[in-house]
Order: C-alpha cells, then sequence, then structure tokens
C-alpha cells in the first residue's frame, strides 16, 4: 500500500524523466500527447488504490439500526422477506409446560399451539424455521428478590427467538417483541382449595408467596401493587420454581401462604380447581404490556420478518380458523385463549 501511495504522487516531470530521449524522439510523441499518457498511468494507479481500500472493507458490519425487510420476496416461496431471510435458519425456541401451547403429547413429541402457529406464519413469510426446546429461565431468567434479565440462551444466541413471551417494562430494556398472537391477562393469588390459611389478598405481609421463574408475573410485579399491604417481600418470603407442577405442589403441601402468577392458569388447564382456587386482588394486577409474542434480541430481524407472515395470517383469516382449532387438536393439554386482531 505504501508503494501504491508514493506512486501515486509522482508528477510528470519525474514520470518524463523515466522515458529515455531517444525512444521518445523516435516515437513521434509530441509533448501534450505525453502529458496525457502520464495522467492515464495517475488515474489508474490511483483506481488500483481506491480498489484496496474497498477490499479491505467488506469485512466491515453496519452496526447501525436494523434494516427493514422490503417485501416482494423473490425467493419462491410465497413469503415477502428478501433472499438473504429466506435462506437463513431461523431457530425459535419453544418449552413443554405452557398448557396447551406447549406440551409433550403422548408418543412423546413436543406439540401445542405454538408449533401450529410458527409453521403457518413462517410459511407465509417464506421463512426456514427450526424450533428448539430448551428451558424457559434460558429466555428470561429472574432470581428470588432480584430483577429479571435476559436469559444465556438468547443473549449468546443459541437462537432467534423466544415464544410466547409478553412485553413488561423491564423486559423492554433488554429486548424487542414481535406483533402479540395471545392476549393480556392479570394477575392473582393461588391458595390451597377452601383456604385453610385464611389468605388475605389485601395484606401481604409476612407470607410466603411461590412464583413461576422466568414469568411475565413475578415478585416486581406484585411489589408494584400498591393497594396491596405488604406486597414488597423480603428475599426470605420468595420461593421460585421452574414448573407449573412444582408451583401447584407448594401451594398443595403449604410450603408457602399463597402462588402469585397469571389468573388463566386454571381455565387454561395447568391444573384444577379441586386442588387450589384462586383469589385475586380487589383491583386485578396488570403486568403486561402487551400479550405474548416472538421476543428476540435487539440485534436480530427476526420480529420484521415474522411480523410480514402474522399480518398475511390475519387478513386471509387463517390465523381465526387456527386458534378455532386449537381446542381439538389440543384441547386434552388446555384451552388456548385466542386473540382477535
Amino acid at each position: 500500500m505504501r508503494k501504491l501511495d508514493e506512486e501515486a504522487t509522482a508528477s510528470t516531470a519525474d514520470i518524463r524523466a523515466m522515458i529515455p530521449p531517444g525512444k521518445t524522439q523516435s516515437s513521434g510523441l509530441n509533448l501534450p500527447t505525453m502529458l496525457l499518457g502520464a495522467l492515464c498511468v495517475l488515474l489508474a494507479i490511483i483506481a488500483i488504490v481506491l480498489a484496496a481500500v474497498s477490499m479491505n472493507r467488506q469485512n466491515v458490519f453496519n452496526l447501525g439500526p436494523a434494516q427493514e425487510a422490503t417485501g416482494g420476496g423473490n425467493d419462491g416461496q410465497g413469503g415477502g422477506n428478501d433472499g438473504q431471510a429466506a435462506d437463513k435458519p431461523w431457530l425459535i425456541m419453544v418449552g413443554h409446560d405452557f398448557g396447551a401451547h406447549e406440551y409433550i403429547d403422548v408418543e412423546g413429541n413436543l406439540a401445542g399451539y405454538h408449533h401450529d402457529l410458527i409453521r403457518e406464519v413462517c410459511e407465509a413469510a417464506g421463512l426456514n424455521c427450526r424450533t428448539v426446546w430448551d428451558s424457559y429461565p434460558n429466555c428470561w431468567d429472574s432470581k428470588a428478590g432480584k430483577h429479571g434479565s435476559g436469559g444465556q440462551g438468547l443473549m449468546n444466541g443459541w437462537y432467534d427467538a423466544c415464544t410466547g413471551y409478553t412485553r413488561t417494562r423491564l423486559r423492554d430494556g433488554t429486548f424487542s417483541f414481535s406483533k402479540a398472537f395471545l392476549p393480556t391477562h392479570t394477575a392473582s393469588f393461588y391458595v390451597r382449595r377452601g383456604n385453610p390459611g385464611n389468605f388475605n389478598v389485601d395484606d401481604v405481609s409476612g407470607k410466603k408467596i411461590v412464583f413461576l421463574d422466568g414469568w411475565v408475573n413475578d415478585e416486581k410485579c406484585l411489589a408494584r401493587q400498591k393497594s396491596i399491604t405488604g406486597s414488597v417481600l423480603s428475599a426470605d418470603k420468595i420461593v421460585h420454581v421452574t414448573t407449573t407442577d412444582e408451583f401447584l405442589q407448594q401451594i398443595i403441601t403449604q410450603q408457602v401462604d399463597a402462588g402469585w402468577s397469571g389468573n388463566s392458569l386454571i381455565a387454561q388447564g395447568y391444573f384444577n380447581d379441586t386442588a387450589v382456587q384462586l383469589l385475586p386482588p380487589r383491583s386485578p394486577p396488570q403486568c403486561m404490556l402487551s400479550g405474548s409474542a416472538m421476543m428476540t434480541r435487539k440485534d436480530n430481524n427476526f420480529a420484521t420478518y415474522w411480523n410480514q407472515g402474522f399480518d398475511k395470517l390475519v387478513e386471509s383469516g387463517r390465523f381465526t380458523r387456527l386458534c378455532s382449532e386449537a381446542s381439538r387438536r389440543h384441547g386434552s393439554a388446555g384451552t388456548v385463549a385466542c386473540l382477535n386482531p
């Protein structure tokens, strides 16, 4: 590169000095022609320098805002994304403890409404999507008494998106979200059937409460309920579990005074009301900014492409039919709360 720079600064006088006088005279070239030739050489050298610089920049990545998908894809799959998005395998995390949305069927296979939705949306968007099973805390994790944070799986790029996560104030600062495909719901207390401990929803001072680790209705959600006395719990009064079965057992064995989660766990079939009962606060708290969606890193364009496919599904009426079919396909595992977009 240094040699190119030196040559690029050569003067026309230097170039003339390099041409033998005898050869110049015998060639019949006059001074203007020689100068024109020297200029052409100089321009060629400059072009070589610029090409070298351009080649050195090929591995520089654009760290600016993610570009929106342009639509009208030419991938031959009917999708509306660009070729690069169509060729990439998009990895989508799903679990197995989300009622009719995500469960393990009698044959031991992963199944649920989310799988149906992923297949339909990705087909409409022309995306090559593949599901990856993992533990929910690897998408969003929370430790007792601490703020929740991004799970190691999504943060480290093990997959492009996590399925069925709702927007909250805290999550919004870490991740991006697609359009919601399930509605919001409020939070409630769960106690053993008959409320043998006389749990008071208006005063939880000194009570031990169980929470589902990584789920939207955590102890921070409870702490924001100013109408509930003692809503800010000490760390020794907070219990985290990773499955709905553990959540239920903590309550019915009275290892805790109550559980705190979404008010739809019984209605959606996670467990029945013969073992536990729902005790909603007087002012039903809302800890969600929107319903369940795809949660992605902020440097990932998956939500943009997903939204294109989702919009097509809604416009065609297929989304409504898909949701109405959920009770027939997945009714053994619970119900799906359909969203009317």
